[in-house]
């Protein structure tokens, strides 16, 4: 009995049976679905999921190991302030993101280039035929099967389309140059971080250093106090608000101690190294060169506009979006390809061996695609007039940066020589309360109002000198010259920092 006569042969209620039976089997299955999803996800709406073993032990990848020259590992090797700026940017996950970002966007635009060239294609295949059923003579069926092997090779290469394999290529172009720009204002960002780390912990120790001084001046207060009140010259008013004075300038040492630890661990984490590495920086000599910047803003103004990467990167942005509204543009007309295919096949069902060689010229023109193409224009359009709008605030953003940043290091500059002049004459008024005070013809009053004038000087100048270095160098990050590929210029920036270095380097 064939296949036909088989299948007829079942009777109605066989068939009414097997469907109801699908019906109730599809339904368990799908009951028997929604029960094993339960031990991957929370048992409801209210409840939160519990990680299993095999989730709470899967490792992360690796983080990548610290990169240190070998010449700053050597013993008794000394880091200076390039040393370091070069193993933060060896070891900062920002400039690694922008440059794989940059490798990506490279590889992309190459492979968009390969579409200028013809495609070429090889195809190879094997088939078999087997005969089932034939309503044939016995005669016909002497051979019940055949194979046949297939091969072929294939050429297509777009000649013309509008532009729009052209503009393809230049937005890969420009979405690269977007990238590499954005790489180099990921370096200034961390060039800046850590001269702006640096001279912080600079500052602090400086700071620290100041307060060990008032202590000890406090401490020469007391004694003073102390030897006036033997004599019968001062009260006993006299020593105690002495002691309180000491005790203050010891809190203030302290407190200022536990800010020096963390802003350390700050510029450890900006060099890319570990915050418990045991390391220190040696004292900065504070004579900033405050006349080094004399330049007008306008000139400032016009380096960032030149040489600002973020600038750059923006009006690359603004060229590739351009370029995809050409694309997008020639999505809506013809375009003409030409192609060539030579194919052979073999069988052995007659021991056949066929070849064909087929050229063809093909004209594709789009008809109708429910308006998308022309929305896709619409949109390419609006998203370069929203890259172009970003652009104009971008400039506008970095003028503004640029002119706060000049008059900020210019205030530095007048800060810098006011506190100069104000460390001075505190230093001598207190020389003089000192010495009336010692003499029996000074107030304590005084002689501490004196003390705690020279402090607060100390540390205004401090934090003076060591803001010209910020500005300074937020300055040159906002014109875009704070780090480039020339190191004649990075040495130029460097000489303007006092040299430091790295010292108990580990």
């Amino acid at each position: 009995m064939d296949q036909a006569v088989l299948i007829r042969s079942i009777r109605p209620g066989v068939a009414v049976i097997l469907i109801l039976g699908g019906f109730f089997i599809s339904g368990c299955t799908y009951s028997s679905y929604d029960k094993s999803i339960q031990e991957y996800v929370a048992p409801s709406s209210a409840s939160p999921w519990k990680p299993t073993e095999e989730t709470t032990t899967e490792t992360t990848p690796a983080s990548a190991p610290v990169d240190i020259p070998e010449k700053l590992l050597k013993q008794g090797s000394k880091w200076k302030l390039a040393d370091i700026i070069e193993v933060a940017l060896r070891n900062s996950p920002d400039t690694r993101q922008t440059w794989y970002a940059a490798r990506s966007a490279a590889a992309d635009w190459l492979s968009t280039k390969g579409n200028k060239y013809p495609g070429i294609d090889a195809t190879a295949g094997m088939s078999r035929m087997d005969v089932l059923t034939s309503t044939a003579p016995s005669a016909s069926r002497t051979i019940p099967s055949a194979t046949s092997f297939t091969s072929s090779v294939g050429l297509t290469w777009l000649l013309f389309d509008f532009g729009g394999r052209s503009a393809s290529i230049e937005e890969k172009r420009r979405t690269l140059l977007a990238a590499d720009f954005s790489h180099n204002a990921a370096i200034q960002d961390q060039v800046f971080t850590v001269i702006q780390a640096y001279f912080q912990y600079a500052n602090a120790k400086a700071l620290e250093k100041a307060l060990e001084t008032s202590v000890n001046e406090a401490s020469t207060n007391l004694g003073a106090a102390e030897d006036r009140h033997r004599n019968g010259l001062a009260t006993i008013a006299d020593v105690l608000q002495a002691k309180t004075s000491l005790s203050q300038a010891r809190l203030n040492l302290e407190s200022t101690k536990g800010q020096v630890k963390t802003i350390r661990g700050a510029l450890a984490t900006a060099m890319g190294i570990p915050a418990n590495t045991p390391y220190d920086i040696e004292d900065l000599p504070m004579a900033p060169p405050v006349d080094h910047a004399s330049e007008a803003v306008e000139e400032y103004i016009k380096q960032a506009e030149k040489n600002s990467p973020d600038l750059a990167a923006q009006k690359n942005r603004v060229e590739a979006s351009i370029a995809q509204t050409k694309v997008s543009r020639s999505d809506i007309y013809p375009s003409i390809s030409v192609g060539d295919t030579l194919a052979s096949e073999y069988s052995k069902l007659n021991s056949q061996f066929d070849a064909d060689n087929i050229a063809s010229i093909q004209i594709k023109i789009p008809l109708w695609k429910g308006r998308s193409m022309r929305y896709n224009l619409l949109k390419s359009e609006q998203d370069a007039e929203n890259q172009k709008a970003k652009l104009q605030s971008l400039r506008q953003n970095i003028i503004l940066q640029v002119w706060s940043s000049y008059y900020t290091l210019q205030t530095s500059v007048h800060r810098v020589k006011a506190a100069g002049d104000l460390m001075a004459s505190a230093e001598q008024s207190y020389e003089v309360a000192l010495g009336r005070y010692k003499e029996g013809v000074g107030a304590l009053l005084d002689l501490l109002s004196a003390q705690s004038a020279l402090m607060n000087a100390r540390a205004q100048q401090i934090s003076a000198q060591s803001d010209w270095y910020t500005s300074f160098s937020q300055l040159a990050r906002d014109t875009g010259m704070l780090w480039s590929d020339n190191e004649k210029d990075n040495k130029k920036l460097l000489d303007t920092f006092p040299t430091a270095i790295i010292k108990e380097q580990h």
